[in-house]
């Protein structure tokens, strides 16, 4: 069989096309779903990425206000500003763009715990009331790949990472749907022995290109949410059932999902 290649920039743009469809029934009963995106500091990265969501939220018809402040802001004002948005009943979603730069940083939990569990769309807050978008993506992206390889017996997915930002949230909704899951992170000793037995990989480290092609089996269902350059060698592709590129994988999914929290939020 054919390698399927994941398209996820086309994926995203069906679950776009669906979402301004409910945004359209929202603005008829005058509710405008609104984002509120803190980013900290000067990161280009960052700024990107919150230009990227801007664009694809007004896509759907929503609103994303960016608050832009400066890398040495003391923590107590940035606790104030999200007060502020978690009490205005117009903002249906707040975020605070990560990582958070310089000696803030070492308050994140304290930052996050500061935004509304009913408005945390980014899922960070272990109370959220949504799934963390990237993981949400990597869910929807494994049930489609189920369905277009007609799969319904996976016995083991292995997740690379699975203690971090990403991994975390996702073994636990992975355990929720009833899968079995091997948990391994980057310096995991033998990774080999629990990726190479595994119906699928997912793996979320950072660290490029970890997942070489000998180190997987044949048939396999690979998801690469590596950032920004893939974890999974290009050549596990030859490999794979169903393989997830990068860019052009998750990534555009996450964005998609990201705004399918916020509608929900509403």
């Amino acid at each position: 069989m054919k390698t399927i290649v994941f398209d996820g920039r086309a994926f995203a743009g069906e679950k776009i096309e669906e979402l301004k469809i409910i945004s359209a029934g929202l603005k008829s009963r005058g509710i405008i779903p609104h984002l509120s995106s803190i980013l900290i500091g000067d990161d280009e990265a960052s700024r990107l990425y919150v230009s990227l969501k801007k664009k694809a939220a007004e896509r759907i018809g929503a609103e994303l206000d960016p608050y832009f402040l400066p890398e040495k802001v003391d923590l107590p004002t940035v606790i104030t500003l999200i007060e502020s948005l978690n009490m205005d009943e117009n903002i249906h979603g707040i975020m605070v763009q990560l990582p958070v730069p310089g000696e803030l940083g070492s308050h994140k939990e304290e930052i996050i715990g500061a935004i509304n569990s009913g408005k945390d769309v980014d899922g960070l807050r272990q109370d959220s009331l949504f799934l963390h978008p990237t993981s949400k993506a990597v869910m929807s992206i494994l049930h489609e790949a189920e369905s277009r390889l007609s799969i319904k017996n996976i016995k083991s997915v292995c997740v690379v990472g699975a203690t971090g930002m990403v991994g975390k949230p996702l073994v636990k909704e992975l355990k929720n749907e009833g899968y079995k899951v091997l948990e391994a992170n980057a310096k995991t000793e033998n990774l080999k022995d629990l990726t190479g037995i595994a119906d699928v990989v997912i793996s979320a480290t950072g660290v490029s290109g970890i997942i070489k092609p000998d180190m997987v089996k044949s048939g396999l269902i690979a998801i690469d949410v590596g950032s920004p350059h893939g974890d999974i060698d290009p050549a596990v592709e030859k490999k794979a059932l169903f393989f997830t590129p990068v860019p052009g994988g998750v990534g555009p999914v996450t964005i998609s999902c990201l705004l399918e929290n916020l509608i929900e939020a509403c």
